[in-house]
């Protein structure tokens, strides 16, 4: 097969992987920036219930409390399960996109011996060629000598 077939096949490759890297990247922002929320919604939620107590309370509110700060928490896990997801994710896709690059580097590096071994060639058939055209007229003065 074609070296700048492959090479253009090795490159799409690695620009997809490029892409996809980004895209959970910012996704895994996004996550870490929704749990940041969710630990001040329940710092906040946590200050109220407190608050609501000091000033007395019913027992229904304490349990409408108890049952938001159990809603909170389980949000977190999930946010929390959510996040190693997608950290596990980011480093697959992160080894994929330096296997990627290996593979375009290999390939350059075979272009780049391939093209050296294509000028060795040519240099060894001009050196050729000047060596038998010296040889020839070489022949020709001789031949004209005698």
């Amino acid at each position: 097969m074609n070296l700048t077939v492959l090479r253009t096949y090795a490159l799409q490759l690695e620009e997809v992987a490029k892409l996809e890297l980004a895209e959970l990247a910012r996704s895994l922002q996004n996550t870490v920036e929704r749990m940041a929320m969710l630990e001040s919604q329940a710092r906040a939620d946590a200050d109220r219930y407190l608050s609501q107590v000091r000033e007395g309370s019913t027992v229904t509110q304490v349990y409408t409390q108890f049952d938001a700060m159990d809603q909170a928490i389980a949000a977190r896990k999930g946010m929390e399960q959510a996040h190693a997801a997608q950290q596990a994710q980011w480093a697959t896709k992160r080894d994929e996109l330096l296997e990627a690059m290996q593979y375009r580097k290999k390939l350059d590096l075979l272009g780049a011996r391939a093209v050296q071994e294509q000028r060795r060639r040519q240099d060894k058939q001009d050196q050729q060629l000047l060596d038998e055209r010296a040889w020839r007229r070489s022949s020709l003065r001789t031949g004209e000598r005698a």
